[in-house]
């Protein structure tokens, strides 16, 4: 018997909507980041074009897990044999600079951070290109239906959490 992953999804079709895309930054790590600290589970890397006292930083890090069923809420007869896993960080942390053009004396630092942790179970089924598709849908919940604009973001930054179409 072939194994397979099955989703337990069903995407409704979007009218006028055949695909999503979002624009990925263009990092050029071996250019513009150097090594800062990379310890077993975990690496920090610094963009040397960045200001010292501003520093734009990657964080990535990787545990192991024991039990990826823990407070899943899975019955225990769907487990599989081995409840080994992964976790997988991605983190990012800037600081922005507001200026005001006609006050070169202006100037005030905005620090911004984001970070996305993945925690997958060990098992050969599941594919890099699966879990890139999983990003891609996390980030969905990021966008109103349908769109990649940022009308969502704005509406979660003053603390409307639902999507507007619920």
């Amino acid at each position: 018997m072939a194994k397979s992953v099955v989703y337990n999804r069903t995407d409704t079709p979007i009218a006028g909507v055949e695909e999503l895309t979002i624009p990925i930054g263009l990092v050029n790590f071996g250019a513009d980041f150097r090594i800062r600290t990379n310890e077993p589970g975990e690496a920090v890397i610094t963009n040397i074009t960045s200001p010292i006292d501003r520093p734009e930083k990657y964080r990535f890090a990787m545990n192991e897990i024991r039990d990826v069923y823990r407070n899943t809420g899975i019955d225990t007869t769907l487990y599989s044999p081995s409840r080994r896993g992964a976790s997988v960080l991605c983190q990012l942390t800037d600081v922005w600079t507001v200026v005001d053009s006609v006050d070169p004396s202006y100037e005030v630092a905005l620090p911004i951070e984001g970070h996305i942790v993945l925690k997958l179970p060990a098992n050969e089924n599941i594919t890099a290109d699966m879990v890139k598709a999983f990003v891609g849908r996390l980030l969905s919940g990021l966008f109103e239906t349908g769109t990649t604009s940022s009308g969502r973001i704005r509406t979660l930054l003053r603390g409307s959490l639902l999507p507007q179409d619920l």
